[in-house]
């Protein structure tokens, strides 16, 4: 089994040094993101001085744009890697997950986003897909704010 990150051909809309953004393909949160370190790397704990320092930047990046682009209230981020230990063998890499959240609807190209956990943790089961079209939107949005 190989790794879920290193066989795709993955599809960032936003590129450093050592971190691809990948807009998540559920939009329950608007801006959902997937920050997935650019080398092969099962664990936090070896990530590298400079990736730590870029990783930082970066998020601090997305945080700034997300508030800019669509209002977000707040962001959370997670690092879980539980999907890699389904199978054997278990082929972790480092990535994080962001969820925007918002204290208000947002209306963006044409669609209403309404975070109803707003203030407790996120619905894992909620899963709302988008067209390409909106999805090209979102990352247009978001690119206009992400500084490079």
């Amino acid at each position: 089994m190989s790794c879920e990150y290193c066989s795709k051909d993955l599809k960032p809309f936003f590129l450093a040094k050592h971190w691809s953004m990948l807009l998540s393909s559920n939009q329950t949160y608007l801006g959902r993101i997937a920050l997935v370190l650019n080398r092969h790397c099962e664990s936090i704990s070896e990530l590298t001085s400079e990736e730590w320092d870029e990783l930082h930047k970066v998020m601090k990046n997305y945080e700034q744009a997300a508030k800019k682009a669509f209002g977000a209230t707040l962001l959370n981020w997670t690092c879980l890697m539980n999907n890699a230990y389904k199978e054997k063998p278990a082929t972790p890499h480092v990535h994080w997950h962001c969820m925007p959240r918002y204290d208000h609807d947002v209306t963006f190209a044409g669609e209403v986003f309404n975070d109803e956990k707003f203030g407790r943790h996120y619905d894992n089961a909620a899963n709302r897909k988008v067209s390409a079209e909106v999805k090209r939107a979102i990352e247009n949005e978001l690119l206009k704010y992400l500084k490079k």
